[in-house]
C-alpha cells in the first residue's frame, strides 16, 4: 500500500499542476476562426495602397488528395490518430533540446503548428513549446481534425507576406492548388518550416532540394511508386516559377516596415487582425526604382527626407543589414569633422606619393598635384590628400565621431583604411549619416510607419521624426560646418566625380563611392536624399550609379533641387603640413614621377614655397638625397 501512495500521489500533484496550467493557459483563448490571417494592409504616404495580402480560402474538400498525402507524410503522418500532440516525436525533440540547449528541434504536430500559428510567436523556447502543446490539446477538443487541418492549410505563413497554400500556389506558380504537378506540391511543403529561405521566388535551387526530400519521403512511405517518383524528379529540375507576381510585393520593404512595427511594440499577427498601416513611402518614387531595378539583385535603393527622417524609397537586398563597403562615399563625414575642427576649405595639403607601412595607398587617376586645397581634394574624391587629413584627425576620432556622432552602425577595421571606406554597412545607415551633415548636424532615425489604424477606425500610433544624436560644436559649429560641405557636395557634381548625376536647373549635393565589390551615389537637396548601390567589381560610383540616380530623379518629376546655403568667406588657407607627413612621403616615388609627369613641379614649387623655411629645407634635403640635380632646380624656384 505504502508503495501504491509513493506512484500515485506525485501522479496525482503532477495531473493537478498539468490541469490548473492547461486551464490557466487556455480559459480566455478566443476562437481560432478569430485569428485567422485577414488582409495586412499598408498604404504610401499618399493614401493609395500599397499592399494587401491576398489569403485565398480553399475548401479541404478541394484540395486534392496527392497534396494532403504529401503534406501529412512530411509534417505530421498520425494527424489523424493523436490527440494533438505526438507523444514520440516530442520526446525525440526534447531530448535533443535539452542535451544541446538548441529549443530549435521540431517536433510539433499540425495542430500545434496551428496554435504557435495563432495564439503564439516564434520564440523558441521550453515555456512555448508547452503551451502550444496545452493549446493544441484544447484546439483537438474544440475542432474536428477536417476543421484544424482545413485552418491550417489556409493559414499557414508561405512567404512574402503572404499566407495559406491556395496563394501560395497561385503566387509562386500562376495556378490554383488543385492544378500543381506533384513536384510543385513538394516545393510548398518543403517550404513549411522556413519559408523565406526555402520559397521559389527567392531560392530556387534550395526549394528544389526542399522538394527532393519530400518526393523521397513519399517514395519511401510507399505513396508513389519508383516511375512517379522518377517523373517528379523530372518536374523538380525543370521546375518554372511564375514572373507575373499575381500580387506587386516588395519584399524587402515589406519586412523593413515589420521590423519597424516591432520596434514600435506591435507585431505581425495584431497589424493582420484589421489594422490599416500608412507609410511614408512615396509611391511613384518606390516604382520608378523597382521599374529601373527590374530583376537585378545588385542594386539597392534608399532615400530618405533628411529633415524628418521619412524614408521614401526602399528597394534592394541589405538595405538596413547590408555589409557593403562605402569606399569614398565615406569621406564627407571625416571632412565634416576637419571643418568642426577649424579647418578651412581653402587649407592645402599635399598631393604627394606617401608609403604607411606597407601600404601606399594610390589616388584614382595614379597621378598627383602636389598640393591641393581640401574643398578640390574632395570634390575630385583624391585619395591620397584624404589619407594625410584622415591621419591628421586620427584613427581613434574619426571612428568616436563616425560611431557616436553620425551613428553610423557596420563593421569598422582599425586602421588608416577607414579613410577610404573600408568600413561595412549599410545603404540606411549612409543615408542616415549623409541627412546628418547636411541638416547641420542632427541625426534623425528612419522612420518608414506614418501611423496605424484600428479596425475601429481610431489611430493607434502616430509617426515622428525622432532625434537618436547630434554633432557637438568643436572649434566652429556643426552648421557652419555643414554649409562648408553643402558648397562642397554641390560642386562635386557640378564639376567633380558626381557630374553624371548633373540635372539642369537643380541643384544637387552628392558623392561618389567605389569599393573592391560595390558603387555608390549618394545625392539629393535639403528635403530629398537618396543613395544608390550596386553591388559588382570594376564599378566607379561616378559612372555605374550617378545615372541611374539622375534617370530615377527625373522620371519621379518631384525632385526640386533646392540648396539653401549662408554663405562663409575664407581667406587663402594655410599649409597642412607637419614632421608627421613629412615622414610619410615616399620622397623616391614623387622623384621618379615629376621626370614622369605625374606630379608636377610647378604645383609642387607652389607649395614648397608656402611652407616654413624648416619644412622647405627638409623637404628639399630628402630630395637632394636621391637626386642632387633635381633639388637645386627645385629650390632656385622656390627662391625666386
Amino acid at each position: 500500500m505504502k508503495k501504491f501512495f509513493f506512484f500515485i500521489i506525485p501522479f496525482a500533484l503532477v495531473s493537478l499542476t498539468l490541469h490548473s496550467l492547461y486551464i490557466f493557459i487556455t480559459k480566455d483563448l478566443p476562437d481560432p476562426e478569430s485569428k485567422m490571417p485577414i488582409a495586412v494592409k499598408m498604404f504610401y504616404n499618399d493614401g493609395s495602397p500599397m499592399y494587401i495580402s491576398k489569403n485565398l480560402w480553399i475548401d479541404l474538400s478541394e484540395v486534392p488528395e496527392m497534396f494532403l498525402k504529401t503534406l501529412l507524410i512530411s509534417e505530421d503522418e498520425d494527424f489523424y490518430k493523436h490527440f494533438g500532440i505526438d507523444i514520440s516525436g516530442l520526446m525525440r525533440a526534447l531530448i535533443y533540446d535539452l542535451v544541446t540547449f538548441s529549443f530549435s528541434q521540431g517536433g510539433s504536430t499540425i495542430t500545434q503548428q496551428l496554435a504557435r500559428s495563432l495564439y503564439l510567436s516564434n520564440e523558441k523556447s521550453l515555456i512555448r513549446k508547452f503551451k502550444e502543446m496545452m493549446i493544441a490539446f484544447w484546439l483537438e477538443k474544440r475542432r474536428t481534425k477536417d476543421e484544424i487541418l482545413e485552418m491550417y492549410i489556409n493559414s499557414i505563413y508561405v512567404g512574402n507576406g503572404l499566407y495559406g497554400f491556395e496563394t501560395a500556389a497561385r503566387y509562386y506558380f500562376g495556378r490554383s492548388l488543385k492544378e500543381l504537378s506533384l513536384a510543385e506540391m513538394a516545393v510548398l511543403v518543403g517550404m513549411i518550416r522556413s519559408p523565406e529561405n526555402f520559397n521559389p521566388k527567392d531560392n530556387l535551387e534550395k526549394a528544389k532540394e526542399k522538394a527532393l526530400t519530400v518526393l523521397k519521403r513519399l517514395l519511401n512511405e510507399g505513396v508513389i511508386p519508383q516511375n512517379r517518383y522518377e517523373e517528379a524528379l523530372k518536374d523538380v529540375e525543370n521546375l518554372k516559377v511564375s514572373q507575373n507576381g499575381n500580387y506587386h510585393f516588395n519584399e524587402e520593404l515589406f519586412w523593413r516596415i515589420v521590423g519597424e512595427l516591432r520596434e514600435i511594440g506591435f507585431s505581425l499577427n495584431e497589424v493582420r487582425k484589421g489594422y490599416a498601416l500608412y507609410t511614408t513611402i512615396d509611391k511613384d518614387l518606390q516604382r520608378i526604382v523597382e521599374s529601373v531595378s527590374g530583376e537585378r539583385k545588385d542594386i539597392a535603393f534608399f532615400s530618405m527626407n533628411p529633415k524628418t527622417g521619412e524614408i521614401l524609397c526602399y528597394h534592394g537586398i541589405g538595405v538596413n543589414e547590408g555589409n557593403r563597403q562605402l569606399g569614398s562615399a565615406i569621406k564627407p563625414f571625416y571632412y565634416y569633422l576637419s571643418f568642426l575642427m577649424g579647418y578651412s576649405p581653402k587649407d592645402i595639403i599635399p598631393d604627394l606619393p606617401i608609403k604607411i607601412g606597407s601600404w601606399s595607398p594610390e589616388n584614382f587617376t595614379k597621378s598627383f598635384k602636389g598640393a591641393i586645397t581640401l574643398e578640390k581634394a574632395l570634390i575630385w574624391s583624391e585619395n591620397v590628400p584624404s589619407v594625410i587629413l584622415f591621419d591628421i584627425l586620427t584613427l581613434n576620432s574619426v571612428k568616436d565621431f563616425l560611431k557616436n556622432s553620425l551613428k553610423i552602425s557596420g563593421k569598422y577595421p582599425d586602421d588608416l583604411t577607414l579613410s577610404l571606406g573600408t568600413l561595412e554597412t549599410s545603404p540606411e545607415e549612409v543615408v542616415k549619416a549623409f541627412s546628418a551633415v547636411i541638416n547641420g548636424g542632427v541625426v534623425l532615425k528612419p522612420f518608414v510607419i506614418k501611423k496605424i489604424v484600428d479596425s475601429n477606425g481610431n489611430v493607434v500610433y502616430e509617426g515622428k521624426p525622432h532625434i537618436v544624436g547630434s554633432v557637438a560644436t568643436y572649434k566652429r559649429g556643426p552648421i557652419d560646418a555643414t554649409n562648408i560641405l553643402k558648397t562642397i557636395l554641390l560642386e562635386v557634381v557640378n564639376e567633380g566625380t558626381g557630374r553624371l548625376a548633373k540635372i539642369p536647373g537643380k541643384n544637387i549635393m552628392g558623392k561618389t563611392g567605389t569599393a573592391e565589390k560595390n558603387a555608390w551615389f549618394v545625392g539629393g537637396d535639403d528635403n530629398f536624399l537618396m543613395g544608390v548601390t550596386i553591388d559588382g567589381e570594376d564599378l566607379l560610383g561616378g559612372r555605374a550609379c550617378a545615372p541611374v540616380w539622375k534617370e530615377v530623379v527625373e522620371r519621379w518629376g518631384k525632385f526640386e533641387g533646392k540648396v539653401s546655403i549662408t554663405s562663409t568667406s575664407f581667406n587663402d588657407g594655410k599649409v597642412i603640413f607637419s614632421e608627421r607627413i613629412l615622414n610619410m612621403l615616399n620622397f623616391e616615388r614623387i622623384v621618379k614621377l615629376i621626370y614622369e609627369g605625374d606630379v608636377s613641379e610647378d604645383s609642387l614649387v607652389f607649395f614648397l614655397k608656402k611652407l616654413p623655411q624648416k619644412y622647405q629645407v627638409e623637404f628639399l634635403s630628402k630630395i637632394y638625397e636621391i637626386d642632387p640635380i633635381l633639388s637645386t632646380e627645385i629650390w632656385k624656384k622656390v627662391i625666386q
